[in-house]
């Protein structure tokens, strides 16, 4: 799985509860259509991701994870929890909410460097 295909797996995810079409992925990836449509073609071929015709026009193809991309999600979601646990661990939620001030601070200075 390439990270790209990371990126429309995590996009499907968040969007599930509304219907996403090729276009919907070439305009929120800036993808050229030829590009965005070798790469649905390969994640259908691996099974990650289904088209299912519209209700509304038979022609269109919504998209959807597949059992696979989303026991995915779920096993890289699991990850991320095991992660952030072991990371915390023995931290206080004040020293989080320090540390993430004082993180926002450093963000907010490096953004100023930029403009």
């Amino acid at each position: 799985m390439t990270k790209m295909h990371g990126m429309i797996i995590g996009f499907l995810n968040t969007s599930k509860h509304k219907d996403v079409f090729q276009k919907d992925i070439e305009k929120a990836f800036s993808m050229r259509r030829s590009t965005t449509s070798k790469m649905l073609k390969n994640m259908e071929e691996k099974g990650l991701i289904e088209r299912i015709s519209s209700e509304q026009d038979a022609r269109m193809k919504k998209l959807q994870l597949s059992e696979k991309g989303q026991s995915l999600v779920e096993e890289v979601s699991r990850e991320y929890q095991r992660i952030e646990n072991l990371l915390t661990e023995g931290l206080s939620e004040k020293e989080l909410e320090q540390f993430f001030t004082v993180i926002y601070k450093i963000q907010q200075n490096m953004l100023k460097d930029i403009e």
